[in-house]
C-alpha cells in the first residue's frame, strides 16, 4: 500500500521535472534565434573618395557617376531602405498578452489557486485596411522623393557642367584678346615715343586689356567656384582634376517640349500620394471613434479545486468628443495635400512658360547678334587695311575690335544660357534627366584641362 501511495507522488515528480526541461529547451532556443548586438563600425576616418575615370569627362559619364557616388545620395538610398523596413512592420501582428497567477491558501484543507489568461487586440485586425494603405501611400512617397532627388542630382551635375564648360572658353577667349593687346601695346610704345601716334591711342588699349583682366578675373574665380560644386556632386574632393569634353545638344522631341507628362514627375507623383495616405489616415481617424476589443481566454481553479475555463472581452472606450477632434485634424491635412498637390501643378505650368517665354528672347537675341557680327569683323578688317595705308585712326580699329569681342563674349554667353534652358527642360517636364538622348553632333572630343 505504501509503493502504491508513492507511484502518483512519483509519476508528478517526474512530469514537473519534464516540463522544467522543456521550458528551457524552448527558452535555450528562443535565445539562438534572437538578434544579436553588431557594433557600429569605425566612422571616425575619413570615407575613401571614390576613383574617377582615366579618361576624360563627358557630360554623360560626369552624370551617371554622380548617381553612383553623390555622398547625399548615397545617403537616400539609406533613407529608402529604412522606409522599406518601417513599412514591414506594418505586417506584424500586436504581441498576445499572456497571464499567469498562483495563489497558495493559509488555511489547511484548501488546494493551491491558479489562473492562467491569454488575450488578443482585435481592433488591430479590424484597422488593419487603412492603416496598410497609409503605409504604402507614406513608403511611395519616400520611393518617389527619393527618385526626385536623383532627378535634382543630376540636372544639377548638366548645370555645373556646363557652367563650368562655358567659363573656360570665355576665359581663353579673354585670355587671347589679352595677349592681343598686350603685343600691341608693346609694339606702340616706340611709335608713341617718336611720336608716330598719338597717346590716347596707348590709354584705349590700356583701358580694354584693363577692361578684359578684370572679365577674365571674374569668369576664372566663377569657374574655380563651379568646379568646386561639381566635384562635390560627384563626391570627389575638391582639389581633384577636371578634363571635360564639350557638352552635346540635346536632341528635343516635339513630345518633350509639351506638359502633357508633368503629372508624372516624382514629386507630383508623392504629392498624389501623399493625399492618398491623408485619406487613409482619415479613415482611420473615424474607425478609432468606436471602442477597441480585445478578446481573452481564461483557465482558473479555486481553493476548492474547482476548475473554470472562460471567454473575456475587453473595451477601451474613446474619447468624450467621439474622437471628433482627430477626424477633423485627418480632414483638415487630406484638404491641404490635395492643395498641395494643385498648387505644384501650377507652379510647373508656370515654371514652363517662363522658360519657354525665356529661350524664345535668347533665340531672338543670338539671332541679331549672328547678323550684326559678320558686318562689324567686316569693318574691322577694313579699318586694319585701312590703318595701313594710314587713313585711319588706330582708336578706330581699336574700338572696332573691342565691339567685336563684345559680340562674341555676348554670343558664347547666349549659347551657354540657351544649352542650360535646355538640359532644364526635360526634367521640369517630367523626362528623366539621365536618361535623356542627345546628339553628339559637333562635340569636340579634345578635352579642356581645369586646374585648382
Amino acid at each position: 500500500m505504501f509503493l502504491e501511495s508513492q507511484l502518483p507522488v512519483q509519476t508528478t515528480h517526474r512530469w514537473l521535472a519534464a516540463a522544467r526541461a522543456g521550458t528551457l529547451l524552448i527558452l535555450l532556443a528562443a535565445l539562438v534565434g534572437c538578434a544579436q548586438y553588431q557594433p557600429l563600425p569605425d566612422t571616425a576616418g575619413m570615407p575613401i573618395s571614390p576613383t574617377p575615370p582615366k579618361q576624360a569627362w563627358t557630360l554623360d559619364s560626369a552624370t551617371l557617376f554622380a548617381l553612383s557616388h553623390n555622398p547625399q545620395l548615397i545617403e537616400s538610398n539609406t533613407q529608402l531602405a529604412l522606409a522599406r523596413q518601417q513599412a514591414g512592420l506594418a505586417n506584424v501582428p500586436p504581441p498576445m498578452s499572456l497571464g499567469l497567477s498562483l495563489d497558495h491558501p493559509w488555511q489547511q484543507g484548501l488546494f493551491n489557486a491558479f489562473s492562467l489568461s491569454v488575450s488578443q487586440d482585435l481592433s488591430f485586425w479590424l484597422k488593419q485596411a487603412p492603416r496598410k494603405q497609409a503605409i504604402q501611400a507614406r513608403l511611395r512617397q519616400a520611393i518617389l522623393n527619393h527618385r526626385w532627388q536623383a532627378w535634382q542630382l543630376a540636372a544639377a551635375v548638366q548645370q555645373q557642367y556646363l557652367n563650368v564648360w562655358y567659363l573656360q572658353k570665355q576665359t581663353r577667349l579673354l585670355q587671347t584678346q589679352i595677349q592681343w593687346v598686350d603685343q600691341r601695346i608693346t609694339a606702340n610704345a616706340a611709335a608713341e615715343k617718336a611720336g608716330l601716334i598719338t597717346a590716347d591711342t596707348q590709354a584705349l588699349l590700356l583701358a580694354n586689356v584693363s577692361q578684359w583682366q578684370q572679365m577674365a578675373h571674374a569668369a576664372n574665380l566663377q569657374r574655380i567656384k563651379d568646379s568646386a560644386q561639381l566635384l562635390q556632386l560627384l563626391g570627389l574632393p575638391a582639389d581633384a582634376a577636371l578634363r571635360l569634353t564639350e557638352p552635346p545638344q540635346p536632341a528635343l522631341s516635339p513630345q518633350i517640349i509639351t506638359t502633357s507628362s508633368i503629372d508624372q514627375r516624382p514629386d507630383v507623383l508623392a504629392l498624389k500620394a501623399a493625399i492618398d495616405e491623408k485619406d487613409a489616415q482619415y479613415r482611420q481617424a473615424l474607425i478609432d471613434q468606436f471602442p477597441s476589443i480585445s478578446l481573452g481566454l481564461t483557465r482558473a481553479q479555486d481553493t476548492s479545486k474547482v476548475q473554470t475555463i472562460g471567454v473575456g472581452v475587453n473595451l477601451v472606450l474613446p474619447s468624450f468628443d467621439g474622437n471628433r477632434h482627430a477626424i477633423s485634424v485627418a480632414k483638415t491635412s487630406r484638404k491641404l495635400a490635395a492643395e498641395q498637390y494643385q498648387n505644384r501643378l501650377v507652379q510647373i505650368r508656370s515654371d514652363f512658360a517662363t522658360l519657354r517665354q525665356k529661350q524664345a528672347e535668347l533665340q531672338r537675341a543670338r539671332e541679331e547678334i549672328e547678323a550684326n557680327l559678320p558686318a562689324l569683323r567686316r569693318r574691322m578688317t577694313q579699318a586694319e587695311q585701312a590703318m595701313a595705308q594710314g587713313l585711319v585712326n588706330a582708336n578706330t580699329v581699336d574700338t572696332l575690335r573691342q565691339t567685336v569681342v563684345n559680340q562674341r563674349l555676348a554670343l558664347l554667353q547666349n549659347a551657354a544660357e540657351r544649352q542650360r534652358a535646355e538640359y532644364a527642360l526635360p526634367a521640369l517636364v517630367g523626362i528623366d534627366p539621365a536618361v535623356l538622348p542627345a546628339s553628339n553632333a559637333g562635340a569636340n572630343p579634345s578635352p579642356t584641362p581645369t586646374e585648382h
